[in-house]
């Protein structure tokens, strides 16, 4: 109790309802059936006068004094040591009249005033709690309610001021969810709650008496994603963060069977729990079928190995299915595309290290220029088609870095309106099968001088 920040409440109390005890015995004594006083008052204060008769003494009954709270004095009763409005504190007196050992039994009721003497007082610091990540807004995370000996009302306030969570009321402290939060964007929230006894107005004369808690809020990462091919790419669609995946490639060689576990681009086949704080068990499988029964993929890595060998050119395309294995209903699914190709000893090589031609309007077929009534023709031969002379089908052709001209079977195009000049293209002749190029050797690329003209 300190004396320094005492204040009256508005209301006061007291203690306890005495029976009264009648009697027939002439009235000896009289006293005041109810006093008051102040909490924290001083020792020796005076609580009631007793008006006594001649040759009448006055005292406690035995159990009259609870805690020895008071004396008595002469024919007064004081304070025998300072009192607590949270105490429970009632007297009886009896007067004894010496002459005829009459004796009256008298009860006072002390009201106690309160004084605004205890600060709130928080059961726990810090408080920690969890919270599922996008409970709606409303849910109770908790209640954080303050104690406050004096009673009377309480009054909170939450720092920092929050988004995501608020206090019912200014004197309700039930923390509520103002919107919801993300797991992934958010792992635990810090508050700190305070409370005071008095609200902070003008009007208000003195400082109240606080207290402050911290909240610790922890987020739960809940089931909501499903498994997350990677790579991936994010992106938030309408609050909701899906990672779209754009699929595996490999590359076999036709009537070959790869030993082992499949390399495949751009990298490894597996996928995560996309609810990350989980990191559920990911099971996989080909979707609608048993991979043509050329592929198996291991349910528990995801790895793809062959069966037996392809004997068909071309790309066979799969669909593996990532689903979590407590809980199959959160599955998603990519492509794995598997190009058969001939297997390649030699590149493409084009006939010549030098092109030399003139194209003279926009959409015309260049002109050899070392053989003036023939159309340029590049033409690149593979070592690995021999039984055709050397013609493989499956090579295409293309000019590197320059948009101005297109090949076309083999055929230069000029394919925008230039200037009269001479141009040095690069062109690069490619194996489709294998993506192998004929720029890897010196003589892969030949230089296409190519004079264009526009014609009257």
């Amino acid at each position: 109790m300190d004396g320094t920040h005492f204040s009256l409440r508005t209301s006061s109390s007291f203690l306890l309802l005495l029976i009264f005890l009648h009697t027939s015995t002439a009235q000896i004594c009289s006293t005041p059936t109810s006093v008051n006083i102040s909490e924290n008052n001083a020792v020796g204060v005076l609580v009631a006068t007793i008006d006594l008769k001649p040759e009448v003494t006055v005292n406690f009954t035995d159990d009259g004094n609870p805690d020895n709270a008071f004396r008595i004095v002469g024919n007064t009763m004081e304070a025998a040591k300072v009192l607590d409005f949270e105490q429970f504190t009632w007297v009886t007196i009896i007067c004894t009249e010496t002459a005829t050992a009459s004796k009256l039994e008298l009860p006072i009721v002390v009201s106690v005033y309160n004084l605004n003497d205890n600060a709130p007082v928080f059961e726990q610091n810090p408080y920690h709690v969890t919270l599922n990540e996008l409970s709606p807004s409303g849910t109770i995370v908790g209640r954080f309610a303050a104690t406050d000996l004096d009673g009377g009302p309480l009054y909170y306030t939450l720092m920092p001021a929050s988004s995501s969570f608020a206090l019912k009321t200014p004197t309700n402290p039930d923390l509520l969810v103002v919107t919801p939060v993300d797991f992934d964007k958010v792992k635990s929230v810090q508050l700190i709650l305070t409370v005071q006894d008095a609200p902070l107005t003008a009007a208000n004369s003195r400082a109240p008496f606080s207290a402050t808690t911290t909240i610790m809020v922890s987020i739960v990462d809940v089931d909501n994603r499903p498994p997350w091919f990677q790579p991936c790419s994010r992106y938030e669609v309408g609050g909701a963060v899906v990672c779209q995946s754009n699929g595996y490639t490999r590359s076999v060689v036709l009537n070959e069977q790869e030993p082992g576990v499949l390399s495949l681009d751009p990298g490894p086949l597996y996928a995560i729990d996309g609810d990350l704080g989980l990191d559920a068990e990911i099971t996989y499988s080909f979707l609608g079928g048993d991979g043509g029964g050329l592929f198996q993929i291991n349910p528990s890595t995801g790895n793809i190995s062959m069966l037996k060998p392809v004997d068909v050119l071309g790309t066979i395309s799969l669909t593996v299915l990532a689903a979590q294995s407590t809980n199959l209903f959160q599955s998603s699914s990519t492509s794995l595309s598997i190009r058969v190709q001939v297997k390649s000893l030699h590149p493409p090589q084009l006939q010549r290290t030098q092109y030399r031609g003139i194209v003279s309007a926009v959409g015309s077929m260049a002109i050899d220029a070392e053989n003036k009534d023939q159309p340029l023709r590049i033409l690149a031969t593979d070592q690995d088609y021999t039984a055709t002379g050397g013609i493989n089908p499956h090579i295409t052709y293309s000019v590197k870095g320059s948009s101005d001209f297109s090949i076309i079977d083999g055929y230069l195009f000029m394919t925008k309106d230039l200037p009269e000049s001479t141009s040095s293209l690069q062109v690069v002749a490619v194996d489709s099968t294998n993506n192998e190029s004929g720029h890897r050797s010196a003589h892969s690329a030949g230089d296409v001088r190519s004079h264009h003209h526009q014609s009257a």
